[in-house]
């Protein structure tokens, strides 16, 4: 590419790290990302639910700039400024010009999903970026033939699966297409599997660790498929892929059928396939909608081709094709990113409902349509949590609070309580979901407990002389809206024989 070239998506790549910026002061941290901080406090080579890399991110940034909102989101920026570097580069290696490449680049900052994903802090950015550089690789091994390509491929699928295992759906799904076509022959080249060996090298510790621990990702993955893949409807899904990326969703269109009926895109046509064989085989395993976001980077880097085709000849053509997705995605930018209270974007969700009939941007894991988005609610009532175990921890005797344990119900609790309660000295909390299971020791000897949870069960009360309610979440647009911090004492010898059958039960899975 020319220079020009680079500096100006360069500019562009600049406008999309300025997204997780805008994030309105009403919020705080997502519930994933205190449990990705979390982990970043305790590195290991594996955990419950993901793989180390964003433990890794967490640790780094924790240890250099600190633990403030715009630097942990600053990482999740980052992946949103290669992602539009990397689209360009692909639309130049399929055989776009100036106009491809630089729009390609400049469409990629107005998807609400793009915008979503590199705002939080969180693997799925970092993972649409291993997809497309995977693809990238592809791409050139198909234009060059040249074998280090593929070694390339193989090395890029092992670094990011180390981020989420979700690659493995790229690598498969480029496998089928080019099984498919005349490609098929580059299965008999040996540096192909020169980086399969380099990729199985460099994912091998965390292949270890799951052994170790007789692999805990297929129980999460059955949690998940029990809890939140079982509400995942074939047509919300189709739908969402036209939704997620609304104000563009007209470019990778154009992108899917160049691939079908351009000459220019005719050598890459395996790519149309893979987008294909992609979307069905998450539509066949119930994935989320989200999950397919990886394929949609070369397809508008192809729909920028196509438009450039399109317009060879009526440049003038160019001028719209720019503004309308500046347009379209300003009123879609409350959904994309909280930039809004919960109190305007209520009010604001409304209208938009009300004047368009779309309300799938506030649906939920539970299939059901809520006043704000979940990722957004998931942002709010964190510190109020660490707020109430600090209140509830500085009631206790200053003698008796070395005995004191604090137990979160879920991995969100946990997060908030060992991040704002290091301004009031809290300890760490215990909680047995995700991967706190792996911290909790097997037996505790703790004379008070601070429990966090929307209900005390019929069998921890009974192990209980006394209970006092210290405070209650009170914000209807949290997901933690009822949560209660109890105050625990008078245990009784149940209670300690109580929390040791339940450490034993809820990790009975790690164990072969």
């Amino acid at each position: 590419m020319s220079i020009k070239n680079w500096f100006l998506l360069s500019f562009f790549a600049l406008l999309k790290l300025q997204t997780p910026f805008f994030i309105s002061k009403a919020y705080s941290f997502h519930r994933d990302e205190l449990l990705y901080l979390a982990l970043g406090r305790h590195l290991d080579f594996g955990f419950l639910e993901v793989p180390p890399m964003v433990a890794l991110f967490a640790s780094l940034v924790q240890n250099t700039v600190g633990e403030s909102l715009w630097a942990i989101h600053l990482v999740s920026g980052l992946a949103g400024m290669a992602l539009v570097i990397l689209t360009g580069m692909i639309a130049h290696q399929m055989g776009g010009k100036t106009f491809a490449v630089l729009f390609s680049g400049f469409i990629v900052i107005f998807s609400p999903a793009f915008l979503r994903t590199h705002t939080l802090f969180q693997p799925v950015g970092w993972d649409i970026l291993g997809w497309t550089w995977l693809i990238y690789f592809w791409i050139r091994h198909i234009k060059t033939q040249k074998g280090r390509y593929l070694v390339g491929m193989g090395t890029i699928a092992g670094l990011f699966f180390l981020n989420k295992y979700s690659i493995v759906f790229c690598v498969l799904a480029i496998l089928i297409a080019t099984l498919f076509s005349t490609e098929r022959k580059w299965f008999a080249n040996k540096k192909l599997w020169l980086g399969i060996g380099i990729g199985l090298l460099i994912v091998l510790p965390n292949l270890i660790w799951q052994a170790s621990y007789n692999f805990p990702v297929m129980n999460h993955m059955k949690q998940l498929g029990d809890t939140q893949l079982k509400n995942v409807n074939a047509l919300d899904f189709i739908i969402d892929q036209f939704l997620m990326h609304l104000p563009i969703t007209w470019v990778w269109v154009l992108g899917f059928t160049g691939f079908l009926k351009s000459k220019i895109l005719r050598p890459f046509r395996n790519v149309a396939i893979f987008f294909v064989v992609v979307i069905l085989m998450l539509l066949f395993l119930h994935g989320k909608s989200y999950y397919t976001l990886g394929v949609f980077p070369v397809m508008l880097a192809a729909g920028a081709i196509a438009i450039e085709r399109l317009t060879q000849n009526r440049t003038f053509l160019r001028v719209p094709a720019v503004v309308i997705p500046i347009m379209l995605i300003l009123p879609l930018l409350p959904f994309s990113i909280p930039i809004l209270s919960p109190e305007k974007l209520t009010k604001y969700t409304a209208t938009f409902t009300e004047k368009t009939g779309i309300e799938s941007f506030n649906r939920w894991e539970d299939g059901k349509i809520h006043p704000i988005p979940q990722d957004f609610a998931d942002m709010l009532g964190w510190r109020e949590i660490a707020q109430f175990t600090a209140k509830a921890y500085y009631e206790v005797p200053q003698e008796e609070r070395k005995n004191t344990v604090i137990i979160a119900e879920n991995y969100g609790q946990a997060g908030a309580i060992d991040l704002y309660g290091k301004e009031s000295n809290l300890p760490n909390a215990y909680s047995f979901s995700s991967s706190y299971m792996l911290w909790l020791p097997n037996e505790i000897q703790a004379t008070k407990i601070i429990y966090v949870n929307n209900e005390i069960s019929e069998n921890l009360e009974k192990t209980v002389g006394k209970k006092t309610l210290i405070g209650e979440i009170m914000n209807e647009y949290s997901r933690q809206n009822g949560d209660k911090i109890w105050l625990l004492e008078d245990l009784k010898p149940s209670f300690y024989e109580l929390y040791k059958n339940a450490v034993q039960r809820e990790k009975a899975f790690l164990k072969n």
